[in-house]
């Protein structure tokens, strides 16, 4: 179990730096649509299996009933990361209508969404799980069959549904972060390398279909073979062993998450404009922050990690 808690914590540090490379459009404009469909379904599996790993582990807190602590603790984090990315960023906030402001904190503030909409998919896990094994199944499938229904609306110009109306807790995270609690619970893939081969081919050709039907912008946010791709990376990470290792893996993975934009952002500023540069700087800076802090933590408590 202690290797395959390890690999987790490596995989987490590999998404964050999928985020990273995402966000930073790197390449984005010469690797043609193939290459876009490709990268785009593979980077997209950052947040589905952010997802799977939290439900995993949350069914631990759940079976002892900690579920408002980790609740409170993610929307802590998504106040105080948005109020630093209001200030950071605060010539573009205070130029535009405190409303709009507002209804982006209420729906999901930047990239910062994720937090809040993991809490509240937590909350929604939380209660179904009181109504039993099939009413989380049940819901699980609805709440993804709404979402993907919302998005294909938007994508095919039937509606003009904004897009966290479904790219939110509970028409996108609750699904994955159920499959997470499943997997805790005893639910085996099998087949496992098979299903990512069948995932990751569905969800190419899904984004090759939409890219030529609507073009570079927007890309496909949830594909549907997502749903049989990331639980089945999931299944196989975990059984990889990796070396043990004292280094934060997994509060580095979730500082490079909620810090990359600040460095993206930032470095145009100061003079930087290489995109790779930019990536790398994403990933290394807020790692060294995580890492420093820790050793000054464990340095004044004279623990070892």
């Amino acid at each position: 179990m202690q290797g395959r808690v390890i690999s987790i914590d490596y995989l987490r540090v590999l998404l964050a730096g999928f985020v990273v490379l995402g966000h930073s459009g790197f390449a984005r404009d010469v690797i043609g649509d193939t290459g876009l469909a490709v990268g785009n379904s593979i980077l997209r599996v950052a947040v589905p299996v952010f997802t799977i790993i939290a439900g995993y582990f949350l069914a631990a807190t759940l079976r002892r009933g900690r579920l408002s602590p980790w609740v409170g603790q993610l929307l802590a984090m998504y106040a105080i990361w948005s109020l630093v990315y209001i200030v950071f960023l605060w010539p573009y906030f205070s130029a535009r209508p405190v409303s709009l402001t507002l209804r982006d904190l209420t729906l999901g503030f930047m990239h910062l969404w994720f937090l809040q909409g993991i809490a509240i998919a937590g909350i929604m896990l939380g209660g179904f799980r009181r109504l039993g094994l099939r009413a989380v199944i049940l819901s699980a499938v609805a709440f993804a069959l709404l979402g993907l229904g919302l998005q294909y609306a938007r994508m095919a110009d039937l509606s003009q549904v904004p897009i966290e109306h479904y790219r939110n807790g509970p028409f996108y995270l609750y699904p994955f972060l159920a499959m997470g609690w499943l997997i805790a619970e005893g639910m085996r893939m099998r087949m496992a390398a098979l299903a990512a081969i069948l995932g990751l081919a569905l969800t190419v050709a899904e984004n090759m279909i939409w890219i030529a039907r609507i073009g570079h912008d927007p890309l496909l946010e949830i594909p549907l073979g997502h749903f049989l791709l990331c639980p089945a990376i999931f299944m196989l990470v975990r059984r990889i062993p990796m070396p043990a290792t004292n280094l934060p893996l997994g509060a580095a993975a979730a500082g490079i998450y909620v810090m990359h934009v600040i460095v993206l952002q930032g470095l145009p500023l100061i003079g930087v404009d290489d995109l790779l540069v930019a990536v790398i700087l994403g990933i290394a800076l807020p790692f060294g922050v995580v890492w420093a802090r820790q050793a000054i933590a464990v340095r004044r408590s004279n623990i070892r990690p």
